[in-house]
């Protein structure tokens, strides 16, 4: 079956190394639904990510959420930070979970960037209206939807190949919340 998909291991690897640029040791995964593709590569590129910086992939500090919602993100994240109060970054697996993140961090009188930076992962729309921005991993939903589009134009008219996959590239989309230096 064709497919058009955003680099999932490159997203991940993205964030992860903006948070070690700017001094994170102490970084947590908010996790998608682990029988969705996105929750599994995202998790897979999280771990592989922290590996390259020297830090263990049994030693990743992650929960799962059972569903992309806000309220998913906000009960993973409390579960994250009641086991790791330790963690000064954490990497979500889409915009809705880090909206829920930002929700638990308000409920306990934590402020982002400050007291724990977040980067979330897709750039869906309005996510710049909340306060912070959220700093976000940005996926070419135009560029796939017209790709996809395409290809399914190709296969309705006859014209196309029988099996293609296109993967596009993410890229860091830098806000206001990641501003905060860690250590000296």
């Amino acid at each position: 079956m064709s497919a058009v998909v955003s680099d999932e291991l490159l997203g991940m690897q993205l964030a992860v190394d903006h948070l070690f640029h700017l001094g994170h040791r102490k970084i947590g995964h908010l996790a998608g639904p682990p029988e969705h593709s996105t929750g599994f590569l995202r998790r897979q590129g999280f771990k592989q990510a922290l590996s390259l910086h020297g830090v263990s992939a049994s030693r990743a500090p992650s929960q799962s959420a059972s569903t992309y919602t806000r309220e998913e993100g906000a009960s993973a994240t409390r579960r994250l930070l009641d086991q790791h109060p330790e963690l000064t970054a954490i990497v979500a697996a889409n915009d809705l979970l880090a909206l829920g993140a930002y929700d638990v961090l308000r409920e306990r009188g934590l402020e982002c960037p400050k007291d724990i930076s977040i980067v979330g992962h897709n750039d869906m729309p309005l996510v710049d209206l909340v306060y912070p921005p959220l700093t976000t991993i940005r996926i070419g939903h135009r560029e796939m939807g017209r790709q996809a589009a395409e290809l399914l134009q190709q296969a309705l008219d006859g014209s196309g190949s029988a099996c293609v996959r296109w993967c596009f590239r993410p890229s860091y989309n830098s806000r206001l919340n990641d501003q905060r230096q860690v250590g000296g």
